[in-house]
């Protein structure tokens, strides 16, 4: 009976911390009178990057709303560079769906760690209606690597 009890509150755990796995944040800009809305979901998974970005990166995948540019989505790498110097592709499967080709754009500030989605709309709807997103994406003298996020229940 115990062990039966341990496992419910475990899958409760689990089904609570996907529930909350988006992180929702805004930022106002005082001068401007604007706000920006953030949506932001960690990979839940690691791959380790050879020096100097050893020891295990991760990848950030934001959905950003600003007044200035409207929608943007991003990946942010915690630890390396983005192979896509102007324009890129990475490969994405939502659920068990097919593999879409997602065209991409480094970042305007030529920060190496983030890439910009092109076609923001077509993503976000695919992301609105998942649970899971796997991308496949080139980096830096470490090649393809692949990224899972849990993106389920986001709210946009």
């Amino acid at each position: 009976m115990k062990f039966l009890r341990i496992i419910a509150m475990t899958v409760l755990a689990l089904a609570s911390y996907q529930a909350q796995a988006w992180e929702y944040r805004t930022r106002t800009d005082q001068m401007r009178g604007t706000t920006t809305r953030f949506a932001e979901v960690t990979s839940t998974n690691k791959v380790n990057f050879s020096a100097p970005y050893a020891g295990g990166s991760t990848l950030d995948l934001t959905v950003r709303e600003r007044s200035q540019d409207g929608l943007n989505i991003l990946f942010t790498i915690s630890k390396g560079q983005f192979k896509c110097s102007g324009g890129c592709k990475f490969f994405a499967r939502f659920d068990d769906g097919k593999i879409f080709t997602i065209a991409a754009t480094g970042s305007s500030s030529g920060s190496m760690d983030t890439i910009f989605v092109e076609d923001e709309a077509p993503f976000l709807a695919e992301l609105r209606n998942s649970r899971r997103l796997i991308v496949e994406m080139e980096f830096f003298q470490e090649g393809s690597n692949q990224f899972t996020f849990n993106t389920a229940n986001l709210k946009w």
